[in-house]
Parts: C-alpha cells; sequence; structure tokens
C-alpha cells in the first residue's frame, strides 16, 4: 500500500490483476476461484485485497501470506507480463495474453503492462 504516490490511469487495476494471475498460475489455482479489489481508505492510502471466490474461502490467498509464496508469485506475475510483447517497447498495452480478460473488461482501456513490469522488477531485485 502506498500513500501519496501519484500513479497513472488503470495502474492499481494493472497490479491487482497481474498479481491474481500470478497467483493462479504459480499456484496452478482455477483463475475463478480468485479475485480481488482496490481499496483507499479516507486517508489515501491505496490496498490491494485478494480473496477467494470459493463459497467459505478455499485458503488460496492465505497461502500467499507467507514470503516465500509471495515472491514465488511476484516472480510469476512479471514474468507473465515480460513475455508478452503488446504494446511494443513503451508497453503502454495490455491484452488477453497478460492483463486482459472478460471479467475486467470494464478497464480493459486502462490496463498497462509496462508500469507494472517496473514496479514488480523493483520489488523483487
Amino acid at each position: 500500500a502506498l500513500k501519496g504516490v501519484e500513479k497513472p490511469k488503470g495502474y492499481w487495476e494493472s497490479l491487482l490483476f497481474a498479481l491474481i494471475d500470478g497467483m493462479s498460475e504459480e499456484l496452478e489455482i482455477d483463475r475463478n476461484d480468485l479475485d480481488g479489489t482496490i481499496f483507499i481508505d479516507r486517508n489515501g492510502l491505496t490496498s490491494l485485497i485478494l480473496f477467494d471466490t470459493v463459497p467459505g474461502g478455499a485458503g488460496h490467498v492465505r497461502r500467499v501470506a507467507e514470503e516465500e509464496c509471495l515472491r514465488e508469485v511476484l516472480n510469476a506475475a512479471h514474468s507473465r507480463l515480460a513475455r508478452c510483447t503488446c504494446g511494443g517497447k513503451e508497453e503502454k498495452s495490455s491484452c488477453y495474453s497478460c492483463l486482459r480478460h472478460y471479467q475486467n473488461q470494464f478497464c480493459h482501456d486502462g490496463l498497462e503492462r509496462g508500469p507494472v513490469i517496473h514496479f514488480l522488477k523493483k520489488l523483487l531485485s
């Protein structure tokens, strides 16, 4: 969560969906069993909230709370975005191979893989 840091339109959505897709890929969880939302508190602190969509919860998100598992999920999210070629060198786009899917079509025009690639690379180094 970051406070007071200006991010481009669609940044938080791009990061959220990259993390969810990274979790799905790395932990071999059906993508439909995971989801998330963006929460901004009254002080401007932005948080990403991940959750299981399985009734009663399946414990998938709890697994990510372990440091080693979180690192693997972050690596998977970074790899997924980095291996895509949409948006050219500027990486100012997204596609159905990296960030887009039916459930997030409401924000497709704001999804960009570039800023998230750079953030994850910095976070993982």
